[in-house]
């Protein structure tokens, strides 16, 4: 397969995927209590979306949402263990769970300032001694075995998807589902982790067919760059069609980080399809976060695919987050987030979508591969009708709480564009 073939599947994995239903492994399989809250700004008492908040060391975990609301189902044996708190430009913060009422919980993080520094151009073969993004990104890639996971580990993640009709917004698809990822040792990063669907419910509200261009139970694959390196890191040499500066350092928990941006060169034609930033920390070099998004090139390959041709549809902005978190003291991938900005080129609407992933779960401990009859298939997603009423269908899990209330969120709608 050519470099741009491999690229292009990258850019589009996971289109149109569908699972057999299965039963998940749980680490804790009772929830006893759960608590509710909000975290917010310590000096503006603005809401924190997406902070990740992890106990009994990164066992259970789960992030607040786009308003900083988040829930947390847990078993009783761990009513005194600590809540840990991290995220981009806040101080780790770290709590008794005894001391947080169960609902109206409020969880307060302490920014700090955002360091920029004055942009060093990679040169690719300088000899300045001055830090070097691109020196540092080979050790990053270097020590990828020494700070990842080195056993099998066992997932369990939640997703949601929304797509969006814009001009006037209305939701068109809204899908949550459970999903079991087997993710291999980060040493063998060419074993390709294994999906097992647990359950899940969709509601399409329009009478045509709304393309899925990011299906949840695959967008764990697409996210972890570290794993499925290839677009900037090959055989553990970085790509040469990219452009890698230093922006500045700031803080994501206790972990000092720089900020790396990077982007296509631009004075020969490239394969570099994608520009964005790469969060590492500054002690252990591993990369904990990542924001980057479709180039034009990118977007280009993606809409002269088949799946763009056959469904009539022109992407026009395709935005990723992908975060870490420890766990057994190495890095765990946490979760992340797709958002596409689309066109359904029959009528020319314009749509939104976007799918959120989080882990909620992970174990290490007698972990195997998922049988065949579990894995991930061609044929069918089980997915339930969504009933908004149905408080209960999540009972006993963790999951990213909606951003608006479902009644309000989900508007039927029949009317064809």
């Amino acid at each position: 397969m050519s470099r741009q073939s491999k690229l292009s599947s990258i850019a589009t994995r996971g289109v149109f995927l569908t699972l057999f239903l299965a039963n998940s492994v749980r680490i804790y399989a009772q929830s006893d209590y759960t608590i509710q809250g909000q975290v917010v700004d310590a000096k503006t008492g603005k809401p924190v979306p997406f902070v990740t908040l992890s106990v009994a060391e990164g066992k259970i975990s789960n992030e607040t949402n786009a308003d900083g609301y988040f829930m947390l189902d847990l078993p009783k044996q761990l009513k005194q263990d600590t809540l840990t708190l991290t995220a981009i430009n806040y101080r780790l913060t770290q709590m008794p769970l005894s001391t947080l009422p169960a609902t109206h919980a409020v969880v307060q993080l302490a920014p700090v300032s955002y360091q920029a520094q004055a942009s060093i151009l990679d040169t690719y073969f300088s000899l300045e001694r001055s830090f070097q993004a691109r020196d540092t990104l080979l050790k990053a890639v270097a020590v990828i075995a020494k700070n990842y996971t080195n056993e099998p580990t066992l997932l369990h993640g939640f997703y949601r998807e929304t797509i969006e009709k814009q001009q006037p917004n209305v939701c068109v698809s809204y899908t949550e589902g459970l999903i079991d990822v087997y993710k291999p040792s980060y040493y063998f990063t060419k074993k390709d982790d294994q999906i097992r669907f647990i359950k899940g419910r969709r509601k399409p509200l329009t009478t045509f067919t709304v393309p899925v261009l990011t299906p949840g139970p695959w967008v764990s694959n697409m996210l972890d760059i570290v794993k499925y390196q290839e677009f900037l890191f090959r055989n553990g040499k970085l790509n040469k069609d990219y452009v890698f500066e230093l922006a500045g350092q700031t803080l994501i928990g206790d972990q000092p980080v720089y900020i790396i941006n990077f982007k296509p060169r631009t004075f020969y034609v490239t394969t570099g399809y994608f520009a964005g930033k790469l969060f590492i920390a500054a002690e252990s070099l591993a990369i904990v976060r990542a924001e980057y998004k479709l180039t034009e090139k990118g977007l280009a390959i993606v809409n002269k695919s088949k799946y763009a041709q056959v469904y009539s549809t022109k992407l026009q902005n395709r935005d990723y987050t992908v975060s870490y978190t420890k766990f057994d003291n190495r890095w765990s991938f946490q979760g992340g987030s797709v958002e596409n900005t689309f066109t359904y080129t029959a009528s020319d609407f314009p749509f939104r979508s976007r799918v959120d992933f989080v882990i909620t779960q992970r174990q290490s401990e007698n972990v195997k591969p998922f049988k065949a009859t579990e894995q991930a298939t061609y044929t069918k997603l089980p997915m339930q009708s969504f009933d908004a009423t149905n408080n209960a269908f999540w009972n006993g899990e963790n999951y990213l709480m909606p951003s608006l209330p479902y009644p309000t969120l989900v508007i039927t709608s029949h009317s064809k564009p």
